[in-house]
């Protein structure tokens, strides 16, 4: 099959635009599976997005795809798109390392239900993506493996949890990223690295596994556009009877049909500066202004609003430090592997062993209120907006920015938690840049299961006005 030539190099390709092309006959998915192996290769070193990269493992299901579009049978649009793994997630063939020194040396034997439903789609795996020590901050590094860096500035963090997902994403190293967020984890790194991220409404991609964050804990995709994203939606999302919490409706919408319209007018919008109760960078204030001015000009109703809660903050870390101590409890460490972790996951851990029962339930009351104002708000307004993150990228290989230890490391990301407390669909979308060109997100929240409405708003908007995109890492 021959190359592509034409609009950019194939390793820039989207989803999407690589799904015509193999329809077309004009590019095989071995082709593309090459491309983003050659990214990787040129850029992982410099960024540490990778767990680990199986080129053998990749260009064997690449050549599959292959088959499948020249025999005109491809299991899904996305057949043969290269696609990357959060190292939460276990993929066969690849140790299971959850970010942690007690992660599996051996090749897992094992899969989840995102991964069977995305192996049944016929995508390329390329490789796992680095996450912090089970998961548990929003930044991406740790002691076993390293710092994962933001390609914008190599200096500054990726964001995290879900970090190598969105790096990768923002250097095209694959078109398609699992990623998963319990208080932010998609949402922040998709602001820190100028991508898209979705976290969808809680049981549209079910978990067929034991997670002791229970509903808090969403998976979803990271991508360059939108309507990738939507496409990872539409192979992964549906009922099982396998699924341990949350529920999903049917019938399950057409993700990418929601995209598929770059209309606005009419759809009313709640815009909060700061949910009442936050303080936001100036130059993340100003480019969030912009983008309801903007959206208003494309005739969405945009109001001053916010939503009634105060910061249930609290309530999260009784429910986050519970999970991550049970999470270290399963794990089972000696002294010795103890010695070994992310000092940081230790000290959540010795807090969540002191938490009470009826703490837990106190906490789960104001998850319950919080539902309840949340809806309440969707009787009068079809979205919320507002910012995704009230600053850019901090420093690299910090937990706190400034070197000022504060209560949680979720001090600094106060607008992506309340929704993981809710279930709600919730997504960022890049709108700009600060004044040292590092990417700003815009966070569009809406009713639970109608992620058809943050989709359609991100995609509009993205159309409107795109923004840059890297050739390679921006190396300091």
């Amino acid at each position: 099959m021959m190359r592509m030539t034409e609009k950019t190099e194939l390793g820039e390709m989207t989803a999407a635009e690589l799904s015509e092309l193999f329809a077309a006959g004009k590019v095989s998915p071995v082709e593309a599976a090459k491309a983003s192996l050659a990214r990787v290769e040129a850029f992982n070193p410099n960024v540490n997005a990778f767990a680990y990269v199986v080129p053998e493992q990749a260009l064997a299901d690449a050549k599959q795809s292959e088959a499948r579009w020249m025999r005109g049978e491809p299991l899904s649009p996305i057949d043969g798109a290269p696609t990357t793994i959060k190292e939460l997630t276990p993929v066969k063939g690849i140790p299971w390392r959850r970010g942690s020194a007690l992660g599996a040396k051996t090749p897992s034997d094992k899969e989840f239900l995102i991964m069977e439903r995305l192996r049944a789609a016929g995508v390329t795996i390329l490789g796992t993506t680095t996450s912090p020590e089970f998961g548990w901050k929003g930044v991406t590094h740790g002691p076993a493996f390293g710092n994962t860096l933001n390609p914008w500035r190599t200096d500054r963090a990726s964001g995290g949890s879900s970090g190598g997902a969105a790096v990768a994403a923002a250097l095209n190293m694959g078109v398609l990223h699992e990623g998963s967020d319990g208080a932010g984890s998609i949402r922040i790194p998709a602001s820190f690295s100028g991508v898209f991220g979705i976290k969808p409404s809680y049981g549209w991609i079910p978990s067929d596994t034991p997670t002791t964050l229970f509903e808090l804990a969403h998976r979803g995709p990271l991508a360059r556009t939108v309507e990738d994203a939507s496409l990872f939606m539409n192979a992964t999302s549906g009922p099982t009877p396998k699924a341990m919490y949350g529920y999903c409706p049917t019938p399950v919408p057409d993700w990418r049909e929601a995209v598929r319209s770059t209309s606005v007018k009419g759809l009313r919008i709640g815009y909060s500066r700061n949910l009442g109760y936050a303080e936001v960078q100036p130059d993340v204030a100003a480019a969030v202004e912009r983008a309801a001015q903007r959206l208003a000009d494309m005739g969405a109703i945009i109001e001053d609003v916010d939503p009634g809660f105060s910061n249930p903050q609290d309530a999260l870390l009784v429910l986050w430090y519970a999970a991550e101590a049970r999470t270290v409890e399963l794990a089972n460490p000696t002294e010795a592997q103890m010695a070994q972790m992310d000092p940081g996951l230790i000290r959540i851990y010795e807090k969540g062993l002191a938490y009470t029962a009826r703490d837990y339930v106190a906490a789960e009351q104001v998850r319950a209120d919080l539902k309840v104002t949340m809806a309440i708000f969707h009787e009068r307004y079809d979205a919320l907006m507002l910012p995704t993150m009230p600053v850019t990228a901090i420093e690299a290989g910090v937990d706190f920015p400034g070197g000022v230890e504060g209560k949680d490391w979720s001090d600094w990301s106060p607008f992506t938690y309340p929704f993981n407390m809710t279930g709600q669909p919730a997504v960022s979308v890049p709108c700009g840049f600060d004044a040292g060109g590092l990417p700003i997100g815009l966070q569009f929240v809406g009713p639970r299961y109608r992620d058809d409405l943050v989709l359609r708003l991100a995609a509009a908007y993205q159309a409107a006005y795109p923004e840059a995109v890297l050739s390679a890492p921006r190396i300091v």
